[in-house]
């Protein structure tokens, strides 16, 4: 994502701006015209004879305001369900890729599920709790994990996972191997 906005956004926010500017000048004008008709003020001839003309313009105004509104709320919404898709492929994604390393490292289905749940940030007892057994069986679990994948921990295989979501690859390219031999 770049700073800078695209020439359809500019257009976008320039057409939002112009619509709040007359929004803005046609609320002006209705509402000095309702306090001239409430509180009986004598209003210029210029503005009688072109009243008609004034209001005209006024409401036409706001319905084009009104329409660029309505155009952008149907453009915002298109581009938050875009990405809502890409955020719900990319997890997808993610979860695959979690699931081929975890076939590459042979790890059973029980060290699977407790290798999910690490890499979710889930505590030791709180993986014991949801798997109803004893936290020295997950954390016997988590070494045998630990040591299948060549990591030190809980936060090396995370950040194994991390660092491929992020572009580790592009951003450590001088790194060519894996934390402690793990295969990618």
């Amino acid at each position: 994502m770049t700073g800078t906005p695209s020439p359809k956004g500019v257009f976008g926010i320039r057409s939002l701006v112009f619509s709040f500017i007359a929004i803005a000048l046609c609320e002006a004008f209705f509402v000095m015209d309702v306090l001239a008709d409430v509180f009986y003020l004598d209003i210029p001839l210029i503005w009688k004879i072109n009243h008609g003309v004034v209001e005209l313009i006024t409401t036409g105004s706001l319905a084009m305001a009104l329409g660029v509104i309505g155009w952008q709320i149907q453009r915002l919404l298109g581009e938050h369900r875009k990405a809502h898709d890409s955020v719900r492929v990319a997890s997808g994604e993610l979860l695959s890729v979690i699931d081929d390393h975890f076939t590459q490292w042979r790890l059973s289905p029980s060290e699977r599920e407790i290798a999910l749940l690490l890499i979710k940030g889930f505590s030791t007892q709180e993986i014991a709790d949801l798997r109803n057994t004893r936290c020295g069986t997950v954390k016997s679990q988590s070494s045998a994990i630990y040591q299948k994948v060549g990591v030190r921990g809980r936060n090396e295989l995370a950040a194994y996972f991390v660092e491929d979501l992020l572009g580790g690859d592009k951003l450590l390219a001088q790194k060519s191997t894996p934390p402690h031999g793990a295969a990618r």
